[in-house]
């Protein structure tokens, strides 16, 4: 009872407001086209007229909207959409997806439900006194009824926010397609030609959402039906535009202090590319990253500290500055120094903090790297002003040469060395890697093969380990076994795996079952040479076809035609 009163408690209260998650990279780059999507609505929606569209009255704005082929991302898109719609155009805005819409009825439902059903109440204040449509209700006509009664329900204050306050009728009806590639073409063909019937008392407006090209409408539609479509094409930024928008606002800003090694970067952009261009799940590899550092690393904590705040005992304790001393890129640090620095840095914990404030400093490392700038880009320019005369002097005579060149080195090749290896000298001694940095433990993350594991996932290899070691998951003392023993207490599935995993390309499922069956008679303390140990009953029996039922649903085994009462094995290897 205590239970179900708790239950109760769960769900007897409704939030007054509705939270929207806010994505802000996201919707800043979805920005213009959402705009301009939203201003194509308040015009068609208001009735304008303009000359570059010449709109006829059976016609229904349509705007095609070129997402790309970043699909994750696109709920994402579709939520800032409708929020915003709803927040500064229309509050009817419906959005479908093809797997939910497979006849017209269906998708007649579905937009009836999401305008009428869901209480869409014009004054937030109001609450819903509509319930969900019925099956025959479902009618555009009913929707005509509802519309005429909701538009005469807007407030004032509401009407202001929403339209201009002289076309109280005005407020658009937004149909937003999702996946329209997906949709079926039929169910598409009627439900345009119901809707254009009925263009004079609703002004709908559909958004066709398009992984590929424009011409994706004209392939699904034929013209006797899109010439029904006024549409407009809106292109979205790309998804590698989205990405090069992450890096320069997450990966590349001063203001993060945890950075990524070449090879995490790598292995993201690699995922990114071979996956599924989705810049939100590039976003979540890049938050993952940050708390596999932070949970693998003690001292990561320092490097969202003030410098200011480095010195205090909380910050960097007795036992951070020892944690530091241990770190390879400090001892590395410390073997550069003089023999009393050395002591010093290894002794006198005070010491040690005045030297990271002092040598971590922005100031510092900014004026640092500003007179490593100057005074080489000085000398590079000189150098190569004197190189770009030897060159202009040298040209000449090379190109008369150049009929009977040989092996030889000319001058021009060897000031081009010497030129080359004068730049990568350079480099190599003021742009240092960061792994050569010291305390780059700190807010340099580079475990590229943790990340790798994490998010190449092999659905297969962690289920073949699931099944062959359930102690690890189950967490159960019961399931501790020796090394290529069976357990009598781990679930059927599991000894039905293991028990295949000794069998050849067939398996002769009445051997599979006895096999089993002495494996359970031995959790039943019965002795393997006594009668009752080779018989199985009704249970045992409907256990084991369950267990391999679902072998067969995970892809281990599969029924074979070449003998009824084997099955195939299907994997090797792996465990």
């Amino acid at each position: 009872r205590l239970l179900d009163s708790v239950f109760q408690g769960c769900f007897v209260f409704k939030s007054a407001s509705k939270k929207r998650k806010r994505h802000a990279i996201q919707d800043q780059l979805n920005k213009k086209v959402l705009d301009s999507l939203a201003e194509f609505i308040k015009k068609h929606g208001l009735g304008c007229s303009s000359d570059v569209w010449r709109q006829r009255a059976s016609e229904i704005p349509t705007a095609a909207l070129m997402l790309g082929v970043n699909v994750p991302d696109h709920a994402m898109t579709f939520r800032s959409l409708c929020n915003l719609l709803q927040d500064s155009v229309t509050p009817f805005v419906a959005s479908v997806h093809a797997k939910e819409c497979a006849a017209v009825k269906l998708l007649i439902q579905k937009v009836l439900e999401q305008l009428m059903g869901r209480g869409v109440s014009v004054d937030e204040e109001q609450e819903d006194d509509t319930a969900l449509l019925q099956r025959t209700q479902c009618t555009i006509s009913a929707l005509c009824q509802w519309y005429k009664t909701k538009c005469t329900q807007v407030s004032p204050q509401r009407k202001e926010n929403l339209t201009n306050s002289d076309l109280p009728q005005s407020l658009p009806v937004v149909v937003i397609f999702k996946d329209f590639e997906a949709f079926n073409s039929q169910v598409l063909q009627d439900f345009i030609l119901i809707c254009s019937r009925y263009t004079q008392e609703l002004p709908f407006i559909f958004i066709f959402g398009i992984a590929t090209s424009p011409s994706a409408i004209q392939h699904r539609l034929p013209h006797s039906v899109s010439s029904l479509l006024c549409i407009e094409v809106f292109h979205s930024l790309s998804c590698t535009q989205h990405l090069a928008s992450v890096f320069d606002k997450l990966i590349l800003k001063s203001q993060f202090p945890f950075k990524l090694s070449s090879r995490v970067i790598q292995v993201l952009v690699s995922v990114f590319l071979y996956h599924d261009f989705s810049v939100q799940n590039f976003v979540k590899g890049l938050q993952f990253s940050m708390l596999e550092h932070f949970n693998s690393q003690p001292l990561s904590v320092l490097c969202c500290q003030k410098q200011e705040a480095l010195l205090s005992a909380k910050t960097l304790s007795k036992q951070n500055v020892e944690r530091i001393r241990h770190l390879p890129s400090f001892m590395r640090y410390v073997e550069t120094q003089e023999p009393q620095e050395q002591v010093q840095l290894l002794t006198n914990d005070e010491h040690v903090k005045v030297t990271l404030l002092f040598h971590n400093s922005p100031s510092t490392l900014a004026c640092k790297f500003l007179c490593i700038v100057v005074t080489n880009s000085c000398v590079f320019i000189l150098t190569l002003k004197d190189f770009l005369c030897i060159r202009s002097s040298l040209s000449s005579s090379l190109l008369e040469k150049e009929s009977r060149r040989t092996k030889r080195t000319n001058p021009f090749e060897v000031l081009r060395s010497e030129v080359m290896e004068f730049i990568d000298s350079l480099v190599r001694e003021y742009l240092t890697p960061a792994e050569l940095q010291p305390l780059n433990e700190v807010c340099y993350y580079s475990s590229s093969g943790v990340l790798r594991q994490r998010l190449n996932a092999t659905p297969r290899t962690s289920i073949q380990a699931a099944l062959s070691h359930p102690f690890y998951y189950l967490q159960n003392e019961s399931l501790k076994t020796d090394t290529g023993t069976i357990s009598s207490a781990a679930p059927d599935l599991c000894i039905v795996f293991k028990l295949h995993l000794e069998c050849g390309r067939l398996i002769n499922l009445y051997d599979w079952l006895e096999a089993y069956v002495t494996v359970m008679s031995a959790a039943e303390d019965q002795h393997t040479d006594s009668e009752e140990c080779g018989k199985f009953d009704s249970l045992k029996h409907a256990r084991f076809i369950q267990a391999v039922s679902e072998m067969e649903f995970l892809g281990f085994v599969k029924s074979t035609k070449q003998k009824t009462d084997h099955v195939a094995r299907l994997t090797w290897g792996g465990c």
